[in-house]
């Protein structure tokens, strides 16, 4: 996959992921409000209403600029080819670990 393809993909799920949190968030203050205040139910929606409107704006302006500096092509890039090398080196340590005739903790002498 290209990395330009990769890394917008990165950020979408980021951005999605953020805006159900925020979504998730508002609901459950709109939902304690409710309970605790013990709100009608023209309070209850208005109460709801403002919640939605304050997860929007939320997401609009918190969300997506975050994702937007924290996520740029050149720290994806980084941190994935950070990622690749752990997994290479983790990779190297467990095949020569399994290998047949290794003991765990013996190092083969050479002669």
């Amino acid at each position: 996959m290209p990395t330009s393809r990769r890394n917008v993909l990165i950020r979408t799920i980021a951005t999605v992921t953020g805006d159900i949190a925020a979504g998730l968030a508002m609901a459950s203050v709109a939902l304690w409000i409710i309970e605790t205040a013990a709100l009608g139910l023209f309070l209850s929606f208005l109460v709801w209403l403002l919640a939605s409107l304050a997860a929007l704006a939320l997401s609009q302006y918190v969300v997506h600029p975050a994702c937007t500096v924290l996520l740029s092509d050149a720290k994806l890039d980084l941190a994935i080819d950070a990622i690749e090398l752990v997994g290479k080196q983790i990779t190297q340590i467990v095949t020569s670990a399994l290998q047949p005739g290794h003991q765990p903790g013996h190092q083969p002498q050479h002669s």
